[in-house]
């Protein structure tokens, strides 16, 4: 086995979403509660496939090859039933045979490590943006530039989600969905309670009596797990923060503790997520939870809005009596602050090491074809031909121009530890400015790991 992953981190910058579209697209990945299928030991297993308008003949190339796929939509989910339709057709089309079990991200982030470590990666994944530069840096991607350059199918994806799948120039990923963040709202909940829908921090604070009125907490946050960063960038970037900046020598740094402006706004985000907690505007135990509880919080109709992804559409069909009166707004900002969202094109991974590139290759562009994305992700496609006429399309596409994205650095590190700069202040009672101190140390720190920090 080739070492892919080596101790020396290879040097390496991208572009990463230059520009965001500002018609009716977003997209997004669902992430998934549990898993679904035949039971394995972190998933679930099946054998079932796609479509092939992969922009290349591959009508039964697949000879009874099997692609091991590790996906992360939500079991019963729109994303998995229009998707599961895909993969019988690219089955039967292509010859291949696809081999998909169902993770979480947290859980899958851990279990390609440990597969690629072995040698022995799948030959697809679903992934996060996040986990591009760390997964190059650990040499274990494969380079797509050549499957890319016989792919006619990519003209019709945004270029902004295509740019923020290349490092230097090649491609490394593929896309399979694009979304922001938006505040989402149950209007009858409000209506309940007897408020508007908060458009500053301060409004958020100001429904302390919420609680006792409609009988939920108005607010939710995602203070732990994959979400949090995401959620923790978006209010950083309302105070014109950045998780760290390029310098001249074209590496980065996080520069808060040289600006002691900036520093007090970053103490003043995690006063926010405190306040939060201490005013009883969000629900206690939620210093403990990720996105699946928090989601399932809000589709359930148990938290009156929350900032979150489109890809809360499919629970209208899950959950049609608490999912009926749900409205897209955008992110409330502090009143010394600026609007400010998230935007996240997420990718599809084929690995160095994955035993069935061309197949992988072959699934991964059907993922991005016109029809799988209208089966599976119409309201959050990162296609431009690809949208709906309703508000989990058109209400967050109305956000893009405020959308922000991570740098493109290896971001294992870092954005651990804005997981656990939110649990210093949530659960062990630092301060404000404690945290925001150790934050910007840390982040550096972890750039400094990877050999991306400027000195």
């Amino acid at each position: 086995m080739r070492n892919h992953m080596k101790n020396h981190l290879k040097k390496w910058t991208a572009l990463l979403l230059a520009g965001v579209m500002s018609m009716a697209l977003t997209a997004c990945g669902s992430e998934n509660t549990q898993p679904s299928g035949k039971d394995t030991d972190a998933g679930q297993e099946t054998q079932t496939g796609a479509p092939a308008d992969a922009g290349q003949d591959t009508a039964k190339a697949g000879n009874g090859e099997t692609i091991e796929f590790w996906t992360t939509w939500v079991p019963g989910g729109d994303i998995e039933a229009g998707s599961l339709d895909m993969i019988e057709k690219f089955e039967a089309e292509t010859g291949y045979k696809v081999n998909y079990t169902v993770y979480t991200y947290d859980m899958l982030h851990d279990k390609v490590i440990s597969a690629a470590s072995a040698g022995n990666p799948p030959d697809l994944i679903w992934g996060l943006p996040e986990w591009l530069g760390e997964f190059h840096n650990m040499g274990i991607l494969e380079d797509l530039t050549p499957y890319y350059e016989k792919w006619e199918d990519k003209d019709a994806v945004y270029e902004s989600v295509l740019s923020a799948l290349q490092i230097q120039d090649h491609y490394y990923a593929v896309p399979h969905e694009m979304t922001l963040r938006a505040l989402e709202v149950h209007k009858d909940l409000n209506a309940k309670a007897g408020v508007e829908v908060p458009k500053t921090w301060e409004d958020v604070l100001a429904l302390t009596d919420y609680y006792e009125k409609a009988g939920v907490y108005p607010y939710g946050i995602a203070a732990a797990g994959v979400r949090s960063p995401q959620e923790l960038i978006v209010y950083l970037a309302q105070y014109g923060l950045e998780v760290c900046t390029i310098q001249d020598d074209g590496k980065y740094k996080n520069t808060w503790a040289e600006n002691p402006e900036d520093l007090a706004k970053a103490a003043k985000v995690f006063q926010f997520y405190k306040d939060l907690v201490d005013k009883g505007v969000v629900d206690p135990a939620s210093v403990t939870w990720g996105y699946e509880e928090t989601d399932e919080n809000f589709a359930t109709g148990y938290t009156g809005m929350y900032v979150t992804g489109n890809w809360l559409e499919e629970r209208e069909k899950s959950n049609p009596e608490t999912m009926g009166d749900v409205d897209i707004c955008p992110i409330p900002y502090p009143s010394d602050g600026q609007p400010a969202t998230y935007i996240e094109a997420k990718p599809q991974y084929i690995f160095s090491d994955s035993k069935n590139k061309e197949g992988a290759f072959a699934l991964a562009s059907a993922v991005c074809s016109k029809e799988w994305q209208e089966a599976a992700f119409a309201s959050h496609s990162a296609r431009k031909d690809v949208f709906t006429d309703t508000i989990w399309s058109k209400g967050f596409a109305n956000l893009a121009d405020d959308g922000v994205v991570f740098p493109p650095v290896t971001l294992g590190g870092i954005t651990q530890a804005m997981i656990d700069s939110i649990a210093m202040v949530l659960q062990d009672g630092k301060s404000p400015e404690d945290a925001a101190s150790w934050l910007s140390e840390a982040i550096n720190q972890s750039l400094a790991d990877s050999g991306e920090l400027s000195e």
